[in-house]
């Protein structure tokens, strides 16, 4: 490609990015809408965010003050909300955010739409006109292990069935995935529930799911020598992450230390176990935190991290986890069957209950007794994270890349790598997020 010469007029990219929430509070979900719209900001495009007006409060607490449309809570959603009718105000909400969105591409006339969020294959999308729509990266929809089906909420396992039927329908109620170019980071799962809902292959792009703090990878890797019996698990306190699982298997580990970084539902029902297991003087419940930079720093001391989920589309902690070098131990299913292997994790395969207490009381053992096994696992975590990119500015990277392929395949001028190569003199992605602490 020529490049423009340094004092060529070059067009500002223009994106409105679209999703329920965002926030650092609110999940995995939101806490990724947010990463991307304060990185794309920090690349200098023009942006705008269109999501619900739940979030502005912590948005403007951020010093969020411009560039955000919000979409308000009517009589409507709050009647539903009221009458836990969520598959209904799903829909409304879906509705309301779609118009949005086509209310500002109409104003500013974007290069791109993008809505980083909901992240089921299966959720509702309705066409948008004027711009190129991407949707994804489309994930979730997971459910728990055949094995361990009985885990599952009785709403999970209905939504489950219901599956076909909804897909099949929104071939013709809902067609906006159809429209759309569709990242997917779900694998050949999230593939299958795209085609029953009648998207085709050839607009399927495989992409990392999400990313990390970037700052991370100024952290040194943490180096294990000597015997460690302390081990944590972070995550939302919520059933189907399975820390019930590790507190079991810390009884039968005398020696070791937990600590439960988090917070969620399940949190008076895991204290009550610890005391039923009798490992409560072993055993340490933390609030999360937002202070990433503390976090990533309390984490130095622990020699493993124990993240059994039984129902996980992705893993960003597990992310975290391998940048910072920290061994992760987790069942051998969903996000982390795709983030891990042998050589840079430990998997348990869920066959049940017994079994993957069983396996994480063994991990744990050997971790604690064999430096030299961690650090092996360290070195070849961090090496994968590094080296496939897991950090949010190589992510961005490759998302922005694939829009300049829309723009190609479309005969479109526009291009990203112009711009940004324009305004930073090439090093485009070097600082971006640094804002994200």
């Amino acid at each position: 490609m020529t490049m423009p010469q340094p004092d060529a007029p070059c067009e500002c990219p223009r994106i409105v990015l679209a999703s329920p929430n965002l926030s650092r509070r609110m999940g995995g979900e939101a806490l990724k809408a947010l990463s991307v719209f304060l990185g794309y900001r920090e690349l200098g495009f023009d942006v705008t965010q269109v999501t619900h007006a739940r979030v502005r409060g912590e948005l403007t607490a951020y010093g969020i003050d411009s560039g955000v449309v919000y979409v308000k809570d009517g009589p409507l959603q709050r009647g539903l909300d009221r009458y836990r009718l969520h598959w209904l105000l799903g829909l409304v909400d879906s509705w309301l955010l779609h118009r949005a969105v086509q209310r500002e591409v109409d104003r500013v006339q974007p290069w791109i739409v993008h809505f980083t969020a909901p992240i089921a294959p299966s959720g509702i999308s309705f066409p948008i006109r004027g711009a190129p729509v991407v949707i994804g990266p489309l994930n979730g929809s997971i459910l728990h292990p055949p094995t361990l089906m009985f885990r599952e909420s009785w709403t999970k396992r209905l939504g489950a069935m219901l599956t076909r039927p909804v897909q099949l329908s929104s071939r013709v109620l809902f067609r906006g995935k159809l429209q759309a170019r569709l990242f997917v980071s779900g694998g050949e799962r999230t593939a299958r529930t795209l085609e029953l809902g009648g998207c085709r292959r050839d607009r399927m792009v495989t992409v990392i799911n999400s990313g990390v703090d970037p700052r991370l990878r100024d952290h040194r890797r943490i180096v294990h020598q000597s015997q460690n019996w302390n081990f944590v698990f972070l995550g939302r306190l919520v059933r189907y992450k399975a820390c019930d699982l590790v507190i079991r298997a810390l009884a039968r580990v005398p020696q070791a230390r937990l600590e439960v970084i988090g917070d969620g539902p399940e949190s008076r029902r895991l204290r009550e176990l610890a005391l039923r297991q009798g490992v409560s003087s072993r055993l340490v419940f933390k609030p999360y935190s937002t202070d990433r930079e503390a976090l990533f720093a309390h984490l130095r001391q622990f020699r493993g991290f124990l993240f059994p989920t039984l129902a996980e589309a992705s893993g960003t902690v597990i992310q975290e986890a391998m940048m910072l070098g920290l061994p992760a131990v987790c069942v051998d299913w969903g996000g982390p069957q795709m983030l891990l292997d042998a050589q840079t994790g430990i998997l348990i395969p869920p066959e049940s209950e017994e079994a993957i207490v069983k396996g994480l009381a063994n991990a744990m053992t050997r971790l604690a007794r064999d430096p030299d096994f961690a650090e092996t696992l360290s070195i070849k975590a961090r090496h994968k994270a590094e080296t496939v990119g897991y950090d949010w500015p190589s992510v961005l990277r490759s998302w922005i890349a694939l829009y300049d392929r829309l723009f190609e395949e479309s005969g479109s001028t526009r291009r990203f790598a112009t711009f940004l190569a324009m305004r930073t003199g090439g090093d485009i992605l070097s600082s971006i997020l640094s804002n994200l602490g």
